[in-house]
Formats: structure tokens, sequence, C-alpha cells
């Protein structure tokens, strides 16, 4: 039996990775639905192979909602610059421009505290920008990690362009699939500049 067991435990990944990955490559929100359902069936039927019970579906299906956040997609991305360079560094108080281009987070938020399944959540990272003198532009990438229990269950596609010295503030948007695990979820707010990067982090609440 438990020879049946891993040729069908083998069986169900190979095939539910086919599926999924097929799902994740278009984006869509119809594929978004997709994937959280086919993550939930996939993780039951594990859970059942090892298990051999119904309680090892329960919490298969647990583990395998989670893998439907893999196909969440960000809408309505927007970035813009809400803060001059000389603005920025009379704020927060900076008098001398460094040797290489350098980023702070200055506060990076998740709106509503509180949502339910399909519901969308407001992401926003507000970052000041500094760069050496004669320097105009430098590419920075703003990326997104998505957590819970400590353990990451997406990483967001990253958001990479030019930008001028000053304060910024990028504004993203995803919706909550249906049937992933209720609790907290942390996001890791992110962005880069060369070798210098800073790291924010605020959290939501799934109800169901």
């Amino acid at each position: 039996m438990k020879g049946m067991q891993r040729i069908g435990l083998a069986t169900a990944l190979a095939a539910g990775t086919v599926i999924a990955s097929g799902c994740s490559s278009t984006g869509s929100m119809q594929d978004q639905a997709i994937g959280t359902t086919i993550g939930a069936a996939l993780g039951c039927g594990v859970g059942a192979l090892i298990s051999g019970d119904a309680k090892g579906c329960a919490a298969g299906a647990a583990v395998g909602a989670v893998v439907g956040f893999g196909s969440v997609v960000i809408s309505q991305y927007n970035a813009r610059q809400v803060r001059s360079a000389s603005k920025d560094a009379r704020v927060y108080g900076l008098s001398t421009a460094p040797s290489s281009p350098q980023v702070k987070i200055r506060k990076g938020k998740s709106s509503p505290r509180t949502v339910r399944h399909g519901d969308p959540v407001n992401i926003s990272t507000d970052y000041s920008l500094t760069l050496p003198k004669g320097v105009s532009k430098a590419r920075v990438t703003e990326s997104w990690v998505l957590k819970k229990d400590g353990k990451k269950v997406a990483k967001l596609p990253s958001k990479s362009a030019s930008r001028a010295p000053g304060g910024w503030v990028a504004d993203a948007e995803i919706s909550i699939p249906s049937d992933v695990p209720t609790g907290t979820y942390l996001i890791e707010h992110r962005v880069q500049v060369g070798s210098s990067y800073d790291v924010d982090e605020s959290t939501f609440v799934v109800r169901s």
C-alpha cells in the first residue's frame, strides 16, 4: 500500500505542477481562481495519500490553498514622485550627497487592515532615493513578498524603473484568492538601487 501511495503522490505532484505552471503563465483573474482551486484539491489529494484518511485531506487542502497565492498578480500599479530631492533632504535631514546611490523606505503599509476572500488589498511603499552629485537618475527595483506564519507564500512581480532623486510612493493592488487560509499575512516591502536596499513590513488579516 505504501508503494502505491508513493506512486500516487508523485503522480499528483507532477500533474499539479504542470497545471499550476500553465495557470500562472497568464496571470489573469480567472487563472488566479483556478490556481487556488487546484492548490486546495492537490493539497487534499497529497494529504490523503500520505495519511490515508480524511484528516490528511483537510490538512493538505490548507497547505495547497496557500499555493493559490502563487498566481496572485499586481493590478493598478502606480509610482509617483511625492517629494523633490531638496524637500526630501529638509524633511529627513539629509545634508550631504552620498558617494553611491542610496535608498531608504520611509513607510510600508497595506490597507484595509481586515479583508475577506476576493477583496482587494492596497500596498503602498514610501521611500527616498538619494544620488551622488552629478547623477540625475538611477534604476530602482521595488518588490514585495507575501508571508504567513513566517513562511513565504508568494513573491509578487517586481517593478523596475529609472528614478530621479527625492521621495517616491509606489502603490499596487492585489486580490485575495478564494479559499486561502484565514489569518494574519505579512507583506515584506523591498526597494533596491545598486547595492543599497531597504526593507519594511506591513500586515493584513484575512477573515472568513
